[in-house]
């Protein structure tokens, strides 16, 4: 028995010395990996007991340290490699390990050095910059990594988060659940959307206390304020649940990741969407809607999605409702009580002014009490392709009234009601007294307000991705983008200024609507799919044996470590004490 204790406690202690053999190699790979180029730094600042990393990234042979604005280049030190020193040729700068960046100015081209020993090194060229006046957000994932959320959309990893104001104050440390990617036609962009779903409800900068977030790339936009400015518009135009927004500058990992929109996410709750047990809605492609858990076809095969209530969901009745709606619409009977004809009308200007090319298409919006038997129209939501993005139409009167008409459904209903005086002067009243200053100040330089009040945060994000911003204006400076979306809403402004009139509603009174087509889809087969289990649950992740030892490897080798240590300790003393005997 004792020969048999003895080796074990011998297994153990073998096991234990390769575990702190393991750790130490991996320490010498990762120290290798981390500085195996020789051009290599890292910065460093503390805030708030936590230490935040800023790694360089390389573009067109510069490296780029990008640091959000509250960062002073005196509180930032220099991490550098064992027993060497950062130099700037021709400037009466170095620093050392641990060093601040004192004397640095920014968006300044040095040439620099990391010296050996003997004082060599190969030169390279550094730029410093920083951010506009806008908080920062910093997110570590588990695995310190990037890999396993960018290899799915679904996939999610979690960590931890940092909200610094733009003063320089930390507004929020918490545990995240979960990042994931996020996003259709935006997931295929080199700058990727996220969705950041807390450990508890947190109070993120003043919008309200929530669980899940939303970092909105807004890649596609070349203004970069479509979103913001549409938000604004909509708030202001009294449009029901408008979600809050902050431009935030976004570091995962130490990276810096650009200029984005953090974001309330679209649900219902206390502080988002606020309707109590009420059907919230959303107008869908059909590809899109074969992933949802529950949602209704109108007449054309055009789906309703229903994301709430997420209880006892009366589906039918939604059907049943729709179907009736729908069909005295078609037949030119608006059915006045069955709609909410404040939220429409505000709803109709706001589509009038973006001209939005997933009007009534996808990510439209409404809510239904079904107990009344009443619709909803709104809230607004991914505005980036809007306002003259991504449409060969420029500004023209009563786009809603007309789009796609054969198979937009929401097109033909505003069509319906626009044959109503009684709509008409309400849309026409919400546009002058709401609607009509907000779209008149953006017109007179409220558009070039809001880009100047993140231009040094556009700066880093073009800097980091030099890649073409928009699909029809590729080649377009930001200056070529800002005023394209100005002269779009001054001719907007006009356009509406000259219909929005007494008499609007006689400019559709009397046209005939154009047949109702299906439209062809892949929905059937994406449907079908998710009814065999033959396609990938969204929101999945790996669970390999070997991915998961890979992610808490250091955690296993420490515990390994910790039990052979035990056992080592107790052989040691039991010899100690038998060599006493």
């Amino acid at each position: 028995m004792r020969a048999s204790m003895s080796k074990i406690k011998n297994i153990w202690f073998f096991v234990s010395l390769s575990a702190l053999f393991a750790v130490i190699v991996c320490g010498i790979w990762r120290d290798r990996e981390t500085w195996k180029d020789e051009n290599t730094f890292f910065l460093r600042y503390r805030q708030d007991g936590a230490v935040q990393w800023i790694k360089g990234f390389s573009s067109d042979g510069v490296l780029y340290f990008c640091l959000p604005s509250y960062m002073e280049p005196e509180d930032v030190t220099v991490e550098l490699p064992r027993s060497r020193k950062l130099s700037a040729d021709g400037e009466a700068l170095a620093f050392g390990n641990g060093d601040g960046l004192n004397g640095i100015v920014f968006n300044k081209e040095y040439q620099m050095r990391i010296e050996n020993g003997d004082g060599r090194g190969e030169a390279f060229s550094v730029v410093f910059m920083r951010g506009s006046a806008i908080p920062a957000v910093w997110l570590d994932t588990a695995s310190g990594g990037l890999e396993h959320i960018l290899a799915q959309k679904g996939n999610s990893e979690g960590g931890y988060m940092q909200v610094v104001d733009a003063e320089g104050r930390t507004d929020c440390m918490v545990k995240v659940d979960g990042v994931s990617g996020r996003g259709n036609t935006a997931w295929d962009a080199v700058k990727k959307s996220f969705t950041v779903k807390l450990d508890g409800a947190e109070d993120v900068l003043g919008m309200g206390a929530e669980k899940t977030w939303v970092l909105n790339a807004n890649y596609y936009d070349g203004a970069y304020v479509r979103n913001q400015i549409g938000f604004e518009m909509a708030a202001a135009g009294g449009i029901a649940f408008v979600p809050e927004a902050r431009f935030v500058d976004l570091y995962i990992n130490g990276e810096y990741m650009g200029l984005y929109q953090l974001t309330e996410k679209l649900k219902v709750g206390k502080n988002r969407v606020d309707i109590g047990n009420r059907y919230f809605l959303e107008v869908d492609y059909r590809e899109r809607a074969a992933e949802e858990e529950a949602c209704i076809m109108l007449s054309n095969d055009q789906p309703v999605v229903i994301h709430a209530p997420a209880k006892d969901r009366d589906v039918e009745g939604v059907r049943r409702f729709f179907d009736a709606f729908g069909r005295q619409m078609e037949e030119g009977d608006v059915p006045v009580g069955n709609l909410d004809m404040e939220s429409f009308a505000g709803m109709f200007v706001m589509e009038d002014i973006l001209q939005d090319m997933d009007f009534g298409f996808t990510s439209h919006y409404m809510y239904l009490d079904l107990e009344k038997e009443i619709l909803y129209d709104g809230p607004v939501w991914d505005l980036d392709n809007t306002m003259g993005r991504g449409n060969v139409k420029e500004a023209e009167p009563l786009f809603v009234t007309d789009y796609d008409l054969v198979y937009n459904n929401v097109s033909r209903w505003y069509r319906r009601l626009c044959e109503r005086e009684d709509f008409c002067r309400l849309a026409a009243g919400e546009y002058r007294e709401k609607f009509r200053p907000a779209l008149k100040w953006l017109a007179e330089g409220g558009v070039r307000e809001r880009v100047r009040e993140i231009e040094d945060s556009i700066a880093m994000d073009a800097r980091r991705f030099t890649g073409s911003r928009s699909l029809f204006m590729g080649d377009a400076s930001l200056e070529e983008h800002v005023e394209y979306l100005e002269n779009y809403l001054k001719d907007k402004l006009e356009v509406m200024d000259a219909v929005y009139g007494e008499d609007m509603w006689k400019n559709v009174r009397g046209t005939a609507l154009p047949a109702l087509e299906r439209q062809a889809s892949a929905f059937e087969d994406a449907a079908e799919t998710q009814i065999n289990g033959t396609g990938t649950e969204n929101g999945g992740t790996e669970t390999g044996w070997l991915h998961v030892l890979m992610k808490y490897r250091f955690p296993v080798i420490l515990l390994v470590m910790g039990i052979g240590g035990v056992i080592l300790w107790y052989q040691c003393r039991n010899g100690y004490q038998g060599a006493g005997k």
